[in-house]
C-alpha cells in the first residue's frame, strides 16, 4: 500500500463525535490536545528486521564513557595560568623577604645579605600595579640573585628534602615550589635525592615535576621511570569488546600529557596495540554480530580516550578511522 494512511470513521462514530463537539482536524481531548498524525510505523531494515512499533535500541555501558569537561576558552584558560604565575612570584618574593630578615634577625649583618635584603625590598614595589610576568625577578640584581639561590634557598633545600614526604605535600609547597620564579627549577645537586623519594610515585605526587624540573632532568626522569611502566601497561592489556573492563588504558592517557606525543605513539606501535585492538574489534564482528550502533559507539568511544596530541599523530588517527571501516562491511554480512 503506497501513500499515507488515512483513517476514514463509521457514520455512527463520526456523528457520536460530532456530538460530543469534536471538530475534524482537531486533537481528541478536553482542550484538543491529542496528537493529529497518527504514530507512523517504522521498519528497521538493520539488525532487527522484525522489531515491532516502538522498538529503539537501548544504549549500553561499554565501558568507554568519558565525562565531558566543562568548555574553557583557551584565551581564559591563559590568563588563568598567567595569574597563578603572578601570585606565586609575590609569594616567592615575600617568601625570600621573611627568610632575610630572619637571618639578619639571627645576627647575620654580612654585606651580601643586607644588599640581598635591600634588593628585595626594593624589587618589591614592581608587584604592585599592572606588570608583566617575570618582571619581578629582572629587576633583582644577579648578583643578589645569585647570592640568594646559592646561600639562601639551597642550603635550606638541602635539609628540607631529606624530611620531605611526597604523599604529605606532593606539590612541595613548603620546599621547593615558592622559589620556583627565582630559580627556574630543582637544584641539580638535589636530582639525585628527589628522583629516589618520587620514582615509585603515583600520579599525583610526580606530576608537578613536570614543572619543577629541568627538561634534561625531566626526560631523564620519564625515561627512568614513566615510559617503562606504560610500556608495561600497553604490554598487559586486555581488550575486551564489547565493554572495556581494564583501565589500563585510562591510565596510560591519564600519564599521557606528560610526555611527548611521540614517545606514547612509539609505545603504543611497539607493543603492537593497534593491532590486538583490530584483532579484538574484528572477531566481536564476526562472533557476536553487534548492531551498527554498538559497533559504531565502541569504536568512537575508544577514539574519545586518546589525548588531543595524540588524535593530531596521523598514524594514531589511521589506525582508529581504520576501526570504523571495519564495521559497515561486517554488518553488512551480518545482514
Amino acid at each position: 500500500m503506497s501513500g499515507s494512511f488515512v483513517f476514514l470513521p463509521s457514520r455512527a462514530v463520526a456523528h457520536m463525535m460530532r456530538r460530543w463537539n469534536y471538530q475534524e482536524g482537531s486533537g481528541l481531548g478536553a482542550q484538543g490536545q491529542g496528537i493529529v498524525v497518527p504514530i507512523q510505523a517504522v521498519v528497521r531494515v538493520r539488525r532487527r528486521p522484525k522489531a515491532g512499533l516502538g522498538y529503539r535500541e537501548k544504549p549500553y555501558d561499554n565501558g568507554l564513557h568519558v565525562p565531558p569537561e566543562p568548555p574553557v576558552e583557551e584565551e581564559c584558560r591563559e590568563w588563568e595560568n598567567i595569574a597563578r604565575a603572578m601570585r606565586l612570584e609575590t609569594e616567592c618574593c615575600e617568601t625570600i623577604l621573611a627568610l632575610l630578615h630572619d637571618m639578619r634577625l639571627q645576627g647575620d649583618d654580612s654585606v651580601e645579605t643586607t644588599d640581598a635584603l635591600k634588593a628585595v625590598a626594593e624589587s618589591k614595589k614592581g608587584l604592585h600595579g599592572k606588570r608583566m610576568l617575570g618582571t619581578w625577578k629582572a629587576r633583582l640584581p644577579s648578583s643578589a640573585a645569585r647570592y640568594i639561590i646559592e646561600q639562601v634557598i639551597t642550603p635550606r633545600m638541602v635539609v628540607d628534602v631529606r624530611e620531605w614526604k611526597p604523599s604529605w605535600d606532593p606539590d612541595c609547597h613548603d620546599w621547593l615550589r615558592p622559589f620556583i620564579p627565582l630559580i627556574g627549577h630543582l637544584p641539580e645537586s638535589l636530582y639525585g635525592t628527589v628522583e629516589s623519594k618520587i620514582r615509585n610515585g603515583d600520579y599525583e605526587v610526580v606530576s608537578p615535576w613536570k614543572e619543577y624540573l629541568s627538561p634534561v632532568q625531566w626526560d631523564t626522569f620519564s625515561k627512568r621511570h614513566i615510559l617503562p611502566m606504560l610500556t608495561w601497561l600497553v604490554r598487559e592489556m586486555k581488550i575486551t569488546p564489547p565493554k572495556q573492563t581494564d583501565p589500563s588504558f585510562r591510565m596510560v592517557m591519564l600519564w599521557a600529557p606528560l610526555l611527548r606525543a611521540q614517545d606514547v605513539v612509539s609505545i603504543l606501535e611497539a607493543e603492537q596495540f593497534f593491532d590486538k585492538w583490530e584483532g579484538a574489534l574484528r572477531h566481536w564482528l564476526q562472533a557476536a554480530k553487534p548492531s551498527l550502533g554498538e559497533a559504531t559507539a565502541w569504536c568512537t568511544g575508544w577514539k574519545t580516550l586518546f589525548t588531543p596530541e595524540l588524535l593530531a599523530d596521523e598514524t594514531v588517527l589511521a589506525h582508529l578511522d581504520a576501526g570504523l571501516d571495519m564495521v559497515d562491511p561486517a554488518i553488512d554480512i551480518g545482514d
